[in-house]
């Protein structure tokens, strides 16, 4: 129960940065000229669908389902990519920030398989 509280925890606040990312480049892109006002909206309309994403599964993964897991993991997965690409891009403290709380997040919602599998106790898909 410990470890779905805190892989929901880390969901949650990975789901909260990529809200404040979107307001952020909402604010820049409102007080500044944008070239590409097209890609911006687009990245704004994906921040604010995959922070939805993360805090349903999240919710999920705290409520013992096990749909949470797969999309926390897939997240995270592409989460150590940008993590990779910012460490070879000279940005080496963000990117191992990222990917240790990538790391973790995943690590949490892998650990947080619920031991009991199918409504009766047995171990049947």
């Amino acid at each position: 129960m410990q470890v779905r509280k805190w892989a929901a925890a880390f969901a949650n606040l990975e789901a909260l940065f990529l809200i404040s990312l979107a307001l952020y480049l909402f604010t820049r892109s409102v007080t500044s000229d944008v070239e590409e006002l097209d890609a911006v909206i687009a990245e704004i309309i994906f921040l604010i669908a995959g922070a939805a994403g993360l805090f349903f599964a999240g919710r999920g993964i705290l409520r013992g389902k096990r749909y949470g897991r797969g999309p926390i993991v897939m997240a995270n997965l592409i989460a150590l990519g940008v993590a990779y690409y910012m460490i070879d891009g000279d940005r080496i403290s963000w990117g191992i920030t990222l990917g240790a709380v990538a790391i973790t997040t995943a690590g949490l919602a892998i650990a947080a398989i619920p031991h009991r599998i199918g409504g009766n106790g047995s171990a049947s898909l």
